[in-house]
């Protein structure tokens, strides 16, 4: 089990160092948590997006995710930092993207000022929901499975005519969610899952590794109602659902 729930493109200057963006879909949207609406490129030409996080370092980054709804299919990847914004080293070896689905790639933490996401020569204009460089956070205890519901969510409006009639609508695809009755949590975990509710705001959605090996995209539904049981042994729950764009 893990969460990633900080982006670091958020406390960072982020800039195109090849490329430009088209102004109806604006640089901003890779780091605004709204996965239903895209950044895109203005045209079919290699494309460098810069993060400079300052001299004052907020975080490590150990790695990339960005979640379907791009149309990267096909297009070749290098994901690169610096110390010096002269020199970049790829973090993880040049790939080409398979598929409309998930991107993750990780690696060893690293804080670095400099790094950068490029796509070269692309067969068409890249688009993409949001950019993840994200510090990966491992749960100290495990559970075996969530504690129920296991259904999926159904995204539908229900509501009822004037006249009394059942009508419904149809919102999207069912949403998973994941309830995890955690018992037994130390010291870590308490102060990792705190930084958690801490980070996210209420607002701001995060990914999570759940136990079947998935990574989620979603929110918390309800508090956390971290107790602590004994001396520096704590309980909690984690009621997680998943966020459609």
């Amino acid at each position: 089990m893990k969460h990633c729930f900080k982006n670091i493109l958020e406390t960072s200057t982020v800039t195109l160092a090849a490329g430009a963006e088209d102004p109806a879909f604006p640089l901003y949207r890779l780091y605004d948590r709204d996965i239903g609406k895209p950044f895109k490129a203005q045209t079919a030409s290699t494309l460098s997006i810069k993060i400079d996080q300052g001299p004052n370092l907020i975080g490590a980054a150990d790695r990339l995710l960005i979640p379907a709804g791009h149309n990267l299919d096909g297009m070749l990847m290098d994901i690169q930092y610096s110390d010096d914004d002269i020199s970049y080293t790829n973090i993880t070896p040049q790939f080409t993207q398979m598929g409309d689905g998930l991107i993750e790639k990780s690696w060893t933490a690293r804080a670095s000022r400099f790094w950068k996401f490029t796509i070269t020569n692309p067969a068409v204009v890249p688009q993409m929901p949001e950019l993840f460089l994200t510090e990966t956070h491992e749960w100290q205890k495990l559970p075996a499975r969530p504690g129920g519901p296991f259904e999926d969510v159904f995204n539908v409006i229900a509501g009822e005519t004037v006249s009394g009639l059942d009508r419904s609508l149809i919102c999207g695809g069912p949403k998973r969610q994941r309830v995890y009755n955690m018992k037994d949590a130390g010291e870590a975990q308490k102060a990792d899952i705190l930084g958690l509710n801490s980070a996210w705001q209420g607002a701001k959605p995060f990914w999570l590794y759940d136990h079947e090996g998935n990574w989620i995209y979603g929110r918390l539904r309800s508090p956390l109602a971290l107790i602590e049981d004994a001396y520096s042994s704590y309980s909690y729950k984690f009621d997680f659902v998943e966020v459609l764009g």
